[in-house]
């Protein structure tokens, strides 16, 4: 005897999935920075050099005096022409006190004041010397005093500028399962 099979065909289901992946994007913008330097306090001290040139020296070699000066050095000479006047008198008065010694000593007193006295000469210079000229220099002076000062920096950082885009998962059936019977080889009418 024969007996009848039964086939089954099985289909399997199939899920699908779809799936978005996240996206995230990050910007970092630059922090904002103000940078400011102030100038530096300089003060400076600045006394000019003196130079004092004294040449009266130099222009009295020359003759070149005040009136006053001049008067006083004739004055001088003055008094030295009148002592000195004042000491030949003197020498010839005792020379003629000593007439009794047989001497000549009118004639003598008579030559030597005919006598014109002996005059020098030489070269000279105007200055007679370079340190108639008198320099005085007083060096002058310049200090600086300079106080820096520091930056001043002013930074403002900017937040991270984060986009996220969520990603999804759909799952759906692709494929429906189904199940079926058959017997081969058997034909049967369901007919009523």
């Amino acid at each position: 005897m024969k007996l009848p099979q039964i086939q089954i065909n099985a289909v399997s289901g199939k899920i699908g999935i779809q799936k978005t992946p996240t996206a995230i994007e990050m910007k970092q913008p630059m922090a904002d920075m103000k940078i400011r330097q102030p100038h530096a306090d300089v003060k400076y001290l600045q006394r000019d050099a003196e130079i004092k040139i004294d040449q009266s020296e130099a222009f009295a070699d020359a003759g070149l005096k005040p009136i006053s000066r001049h008067i006083q050095e004739w004055a001088a000479k003055g008094r030295q022409q009148v002592l000195k006047a004042m000491a030949t008198a003197a020498r010839q008065g005792d020379q003629m006190m000593k007439i009794e010694n047989k001497g000549l000593a009118i004639p003598g007193i008579a030559k030597t004041n005919s006598e014109d006295p002996m005059r020098e000469f030489n070269i000279g210079f105007i200055p007679s010397s370079p340190s108639r000229v008198k320099i005085h220099y007083t060096p002058g002076e310049f200090k600086v005093n300079a106080t820096p000062k520091g930056a001043e920096i002013q930074i403002n950082p900017n937040k991270p500028q984060i986009t996220v885009r969520t990603g999804s998962t759909k799952i759906y059936l692709q494929q429906k399962p189904s199940i079926s019977f058959s017997v081969p080889g058997l034909n049967v009418d369901y007919k009523k």
